[in-house]
């Protein structure tokens, strides 16, 4: 019974998730400005109206969706001046100098800033406080603010700010991150070029750039099977080559590095304060005690463990 409840709370919210206005224009063939900057495959998949072949989860939207609606709940009621997605329900659409039009509903547009502002829910600000705003959310601002302009919301007149406010679903980070920028208008072409892109290989029956390394899309992509099902199996053993994943590794290993860095100084750290009980301005120093403890025998569980370590150079001559 308890199967069948969980099962059937899951099934509601699926179905709830895949009622909502952008899973259907996307079951109807129309890009979003979310849909733009990700995968061009992707994209020209949905044009084609591609069915999905993969039940992902949809856990993560259905969370940034909820949440998004009460942040601009509580937003306009701060700022009654402002237009907000949830309330205000605007669609504006961008033309690209190509002619093609992007149309979507923006989170929030604040005219007496005359900026546009994207409401974002990751899960911690590790990332995007290291790497800064993604691609895809750069172009979805970007094309928002350029239908805002265009159709005379905002101004171009003064400064123009795009920006995203960023909130931690797993609830650690108490504060939003709010990273904001003066538009940069470079990106109107370089956004028309990935969508000129995604046209011409629906046009002419060609495969779009696959833009996601096949192991995050296998994750994430409802069109996983269907894209990359007849491909060769993307496995350990070979040469790791994709911008991502060489990031990836980059930041696993500086990380790793910092993290010996900071043991040490804590270590250093506690020499220089062995027996100081007392106070800074800033903080409270003492030393406590903590009692012995019996800890019964037990079986540690197995578990996996990602080990990255530098690749040992061949001399000349050695195989």
């Amino acid at each position: 019974m308890i199967e069948q409840i969980q099962q059937r709370i899951a099934e509601a919210m699926r179905e709830y998730h895949g009622r909502s206005p952008r899973a259907a224009l996307a079951r109807e063939g129309f890009l979003g400005p979310s849909d733009i900057g990700f995968c061009r495959q992707k994209a020209a998949l949905v044009i084609k109206q591609t069915p999905p072949s993969d039940d992902t989860s949809k856990w993560a939207a259905f969370v940034g969706t909820a949440v998004g609606k009460e942040i601009e709940y509580a937003l306009v009621a701060a700022f009654p001046d402002w237009i907000v997605g949830s309330v205000s329900n605007l669609n504006v659409t961008a033309e690209l100098p190509s002619g093609a039009t992007i149309s979507g509903h923006p989170d929030i547009v604040a005219p007496d800033i005359n900026a546009v502002l994207d409401i974002k829910t990751v899960d911690g600000f590790a990332t995007v406080r290291r790497d800064g705003t993604s691609q895809a959310h750069r172009y979805q601002r970007h094309l928002y603010a350029l239908g805002c302009l265009q159709q005379g919301i905002l101004t171009d007149d003064k400064p123009l700010y795009v920006g995203n406010l960023y909130f931690d679903r797993s609830g650690k980070e108490p504060e939003p991150l709010v990273l904001v920028e003066e538009i940069d208008w470079t990106l109107t072409n370089e956004i028309d070029s990935w969508v000129q892109d995604v046209i011409y290989a629906v046009k002419n029956g060609e495969t779009a750039s696959r833009d996601i390394p096949p192991t995050i899309c296998e994750r994430i992509c409802e069109f996983f099977t269907v894209c990359r099902g007849a491909l060769p199996n993307y496995e350990g053993g070979m040469t790791i080559e994709d911008p991502a994943l060489l990031e990836a590794i980059r930041m696993h290993v500086e990380a790793s590095a910092m993290e010996k860095e900071a043991r040490g100084l804590k270590d250093a750290a506690k020499d220089l304060l062995a027996g100081v009980n007392g106070q800074s301005e800033d903080y409270q120093v003492r030393w406590v005690t903590v009692g012995s403890t019996y800890i019964e025998a037990t079986t540690r569980a197995g578990y996996t463990r990602l080990d990255i370590r530098p690749v040992k150079k061949r001399l000349p001559g050695q195989r």
